[in-house]
Parts: C-alpha cells; structure tokens; sequence
C-alpha cells in the first residue's frame, strides 16, 4: 500500500478537518430538520481518540465511524460480521478472518486490509493512551494470510473470542495514520469504513455524525445526519425531548417516566439491559481486605427496597453477576446473599468491629447511571444501619472511572457495560493480574477462568460459569445489584427498537 497521500485524499482530508473544527451550530443550521436526529447522552466525550476511552457508548461510535470486525445483533441473537464478512475457528487456538471487499473508506479510499488490522492491534496494545488491552488481553499473536485474511491466535484456547472482540476492536487505517500525522490524526482525519462519518467532536458536548452513502446495504430512510447531545442531567432531557430539540432522549430515571405518559407527540420505549450495577471494592485496601466485612456490605443492602421505591420497579434483581440478557444465563444461582442486618452486624463483630466501624468512603458519579446519587444514599443509609461508618463523596465520573482504573477507589457504585460475554468482563474485574479496578487473588477463580476459556462446549461453559458467579457471589469482591430497564423517550415518527446494551446502531433507526 502507497503512504503517499494523493490530492483527492488531501483535499478530502482537509475538508474532513475543517468540519470537525467547525461549530455544530453552524453544521446543523445547515441540514433540513427531518433529515438530523439527535439523541441524548449522559457519558463524557472526553476524547477523539478511538483507543483512549473504554466505554460501551465510546465502542459503539467507534464501530460504526470506522468500524469494527462484527457485533452483536440482539434481534437475531447472535455475533455478526461488519468488516469482517465470516470467519471460522480452525482449531483450539486458531480463529480466521476473511474481511469484506466491498467497502470504501470514507474518503473514496480502498477498503480495509490485513495492513490494517495489525496497524490497529498494535495501536491497542502499544499507544500509552490506549484502554483497549485487556479484551485482546487472550491474542498471541495475528498472522496475515493474504491481504483480507488473517488468523488471531490465542495464547491459550479462548472459547469467547468473538465476545471480547466484537463491538470493541476498532480498525483504524494505517495509510491515514502514516500520512496525517500519527496519532494527531484521529483529530484531523478520523476517516473510516464505518456506516457514519464524524463531522465533529465537540468535547463534553456533542458528537456530530454524517451517513456514509457509500456503506453497503446502506437505508435510505436512516437518519442523514446524527447529534450525539451531551445532557447529563435527567430532567434537560425530558425537557429536550417534549420541547422536540432531540428525538430521543436515553437513560429516563423512573421517577419522570410520568411526565412522557399521555403526551401524544412521544412513545415511552423499555428494554432490559446486559448493564450490571455493581459495588466494587478495591480489596487490597483496609478494611475491604476482610471477606467478612464486604460480604457485611452484601447483606446490609436491601436491594428489593431500592428497585421498588427508587427504581419504582424498572429493575430486575442480581443474584450473581449474570444477567437474564447475558450468554449463559439460566436461573438465578444457587446460595444468594441475604439481605439481613443483624447477620451483617455479626460479621462485623468477627472482623474486629464489635465497637463500631468500619470507616468506608463510598464513591458515585451523578448523572451518569439512572438515579445513581439516589440509589448512593440509600445504600449509604443501608451501611450505616448495619454498623458502617460510611461517608458518600459524588465526584464528577471522569475523575472517578479514572481512579476506579487505577485502582484507587476503595468503594464504588458503577455499571459495567456490554457486559453480554459474562467471562470477558468478570476476568476484566476478577482475574488476578488482569487490571487493578478491583485487585482480588483468588487462585480457585483463576483456574476456573483458565478452565472456562478452554472449553468450547456451550453446555459445559455455562456450567463453569455458573461456579465463577458463585465464588464472586460469595467471596463479595463485587456486590451485583440489579440491571437497569433501559427507558427512553421517542419522538412519534422515529422506529427505533432499543436493546440489551443501550447503545444504537444508527443504520437501524428510521425518521
């Protein structure tokens, strides 16, 4: 492949850049109404670069600007392919790839090639900014067949490839990377394969989107253009969506669904998600080194209080880390935790606490998960009932998702999303050695991790699985909560079918 950058690419690229350095004031006052849909986000934008933020929302536009080798349909329920056309499992620890031929860079250029996929896996695995190493944390090594076909070989046998691949690997252009300036490029020429193309990236505001006519199986009646509007609190975006500014409005809390019930212009649209609330500790810190006092955290929290009265029941409970929406999910496990004071103000007692205590500071962001600063001081209360001393502090969440990756929040109430693959995201969290979010180091858990990965028989996974939820249900480095309904407002006249993971694949939606 030439690196030498041709006058259509320049010219191309410099139009590229003089829209994202443009005022989406000055884009959108430019576009027929009908033809933008604008949807409401609560996450931070804090960054145009494709490996340096891990979010479920940041993943999803990434796939669908420059693309991604498949994802997940949850209508058919099952993984499929976007740049990748079909792909195939060669043996334990050999997986091939055959890249689709009939996609155009967003610029006119070719479609994406092997070149390609090893520029963006070396991205992830060598940029100090990435955040994308732990899911190709199982890759040995990718081995180019020919210039569309390659094979991932795993260090070991991993049955969940697809799931720790699939709507979060980005292929990124090496020719664009080489000739634009490196990195600096994901600033001036973030050009793709993806069915949208990003025309600005205002941060911690908006994210402005064009569709690419020249993406296969394109919709003609899929939205032209598309805002991503940063809102974060909840009832702007009630406001927005009856005021017709967006015309879909995410993440509604329970408690304003009312103010959309029998409003003529909007729909309420539920679906349950695959988004774990969860109360994570870092465990090598005092006092939630001690199993006893985080499992004394489990059972002084009444979670059917919280669904009920503050989530007015658009929740479904946790017991275990897997979901009902989750691959492997079969009935709820088998020993829950109960939810009983005094048992926990025992427990305290053996750990040393008889005379009052533990002191706990306890992390949320606000805005961010429905009702979270609500539900933070209810389980506040909760804590302090069964003999805790526990102060909540509310930081902004860029702050505090970055002192949860570094392992430098004691306690914290968070939702782990795109959490479909329950093995992916549980070793992201549990696996000793895999990242310092929680810290714990539990040999029978990792050998149970090992032997998960090794098994290919459906059957057999779901049953390893259900082991792993068990022992984490048990030992509490985690406290799982519930799962969101995800709730948004539409605007009468937009199809749109919301799913498990809360994200929207744009070709989907219809004005």
């Amino acid at each position: 492949m030439s690196h030498k950058s041709s006058p259509v690419l320049a010219a191309s690229l410099i139009a590229a850049a003089i829209a994202i350095a443009a005022p989406a004031s000055a884009q959108t006052a430019q576009r027929p109404a009908n033809e933008t849909l604008v949807v409401t986000t609560a996450d931070t934008l804090v960054t145009r670069h494709p490996y340096a933020e891990s979010s479920a929302q940041m993943y999803s536009i990434w796939c669908q600007v420059y693309g991604c080798l498949g994802r997940y349909d949850y209508a058919q329920r099952k993984f499929v392919g976007q740049l990748a056309e079909r792909w195939e499992q060669r043996d334990d620890v050999t997986w091939r790839f055959h890249l689709r031929k009939d996609l155009v860079r967003h610029d006119g250029g070719p479609g994406p090639t092997v070149a390609d996929v090893l520029h963006s896996y070396n991205q992830v695995m060598t940029d100090p900014q990435s955040q994308g190493r732990f899911y190709l944390s199982s890759v040995k090594e990718i081995r180019r067949i020919d210039d569309h076909t390659f094979d991932v070989v795993t260090k070991e046998p991993a049955s969940s490839l697809l799931g720790q691949l699939f709507d979060k690997f980005t292929i990124t252009s090496e020719e664009i990377f080489k000739t634009q300036g490196g990195v600096a490029s994901y600033n001036s020429a973030p050009i793709g394969w993806g069915p949208y193309k990003l025309t600005n990236f205002a941060i911690s505001d908006r994210i402005a989107l064009e569709r690419h006519d020249a993406y296969p199986a394109k919709v003609e009646t899929s939205s032209r253009n598309v805002l991503f509007r940063r809102i974060p609190e909840p009832d702007q975006r009630v406001t927005a969506l009856l005021n017709g500014e967006v015309q879909i409005a995410r993440l509604i809390p329970p408690q304003l669904v009312g103010r959309l019930e029998n409003v003529p212009s909007v729909e309420i649209r539920r679906a349950p998600s695959n988004e774990p609330m969860f109360i994570g500790f870092s465990v090598k810190t005092k006092p939630w080194d001690d199993p006893r006092v985080r499992r004394a955290a489990a059972m002084a929290i009444n979670k059917d209080v919280i669904i009920q009265r503050i989530l007015f029941g658009m929740a479904d409970r946790l017991d275990g880390p897997v979901g009902a929406q989750q691959i492997c999910y079969t009935t709820p496990i088998d020993q829950k935790t109960p939810y009983d004071v005094a048992g926990a103000r025992k427990l305290l007692a053996e750990a040393g606490y008889a005379g009052g205590g533990p002191v706990v500071d306890f992390f949320t962001a606000t805005g961010r998960y429905i009702s979270d600063r609500q539900i933070a001081e209810a389980i506040t209360q909760m804590l302090n009932q069964a003999g805790f001393k526990a102060t909540l502090h509310t930081p902004e969440f860029a702050g505090l998702w970055a002192n949860v990756r570094a392992g430098k929040a004691p306690m914290y109430y968070m939702g782990r999303g795109l959490a479909l693959e329950p093995s992916e995201w549980l070793s992201q969290y549990f696996e000793t050695g895999v990242t310092p979010r929680i810290g714990y180091d539990n040999p029978k858990l990792n050998e149970l991790f090992e032997r998960e990965r090794k098994t290919f028989d459906i059957t057999e996974r779901c049953k390893i699985i259900r082991e792993i939820s068990q022992l984490i249900e048990t030992e509490a480095p985690g406290i799982f909560l519930w799962n969101h309904q995800y709730v948004s407002g539409v605007r009468k006249g937009v199809r749109y079918v919301p799913d498990a993971s809360g994200e929207i694949w744009l070709p989907d939606v219809r004005l």
